[in-house]
């Protein structure tokens, strides 16, 4: 495309709309975490999003860049005492969370490359992500016998010790000791429901560091929690 002589390529389109999209609910994901861009490849979405090849199959996050091979592999929240039903995995919305925080290095049941290979890698190191070598500093805090710990927060495939994800939520009749949200399928303006279900970014915001650990609102006097809890 070529626009009072210069040429704009698909992919300077494509961040210039995520630009303007995540500028419009005043965050931003550069200097978070989730920002694993370096000199040398200095394009911050690309490590989630890409204009091309992107992964529609199990996935709900737009234009996702990564994959996840075995969705059957987490273990879900179980309690007697849930009123709602919680599925066997979970929904493509926490899925798209889960293809970095599903912890693959620890398990055999999840493939491995699933967290550190892009389906379409910045810059020319092709696919996999070969390119983007030194972004391992950002997620990696390296030892100095040549091992390393996470800086990273993994938090499956077992998913039975966090709260449950990709159930629906409740109704009155079920459980009193909800709050009803002002739409069954959004929640509210500040904590989301997808589909009436609770998903990971019901609660977390991956462009807004602003609040810590990524929140949608402060947990200050447990205020996020209290969105959808009455006690």
């Amino acid at each position: 495309m070529v626009v009072k002589g210069k040429t704009i390529t698909l992919l300077s389109i494509f961040l210039m709309l995520l630009i303007i999209a995540v500028a419009a609910y005043g965050a931003t994901v550069v200097g978070s975490k989730h920002d694993l861009s370096t000199t040398t490849t200095p394009e911050p979405c690309a490590f989630c999003h890409t204009p091309h090849f992107a992964n529609a199959t199990n996935t709900a996050a737009p234009l996702w860049n990564r994959n996840i091979t075995n969705i059957n592999a987490f273990t879900m929240y179980t309690s007697p005492t849930m009123n709602t039903s919680v599925p066997s995995h979970p929904n493509p919305i926490s899925i798209s969370c889960l293809t970095c925080h599903d912890d693959a290095g620890a398990s055999s049941a999840v493939n491995a490359s699933d967290t550190h290979d892009l389906r379409n890698a910045p810059g020319p190191g092709g696919i996999p992500d070969t390119s983007s070598y030194p972004n391992c500093n950002k997620c990696h805090t390296w030892g100095g016998g040549g091992g390393g710990t996470s800086a990273y927060f993994p938090i499956g495939p077992n998913l039975s010790d966090d709260h449950p994800i990709s159930m629906t939520y409740p109704t009155t009749a079920q459980d009193p000791a909800f709050n009803i949200p002002p739409d069954l399928q959004n929640g509210w303006s500040d904590v989301k429901l997808f589909g009436g279900k609770v998903e990971c970014a019901s609660c977390h915001d991956p462009h807004d560091s602003t609040r810590g650990s990524f929140l949608r609102k402060s947990n200050s006097g447990s205020a996020l929690c209290l969105t959808c809890h009455k006690k």
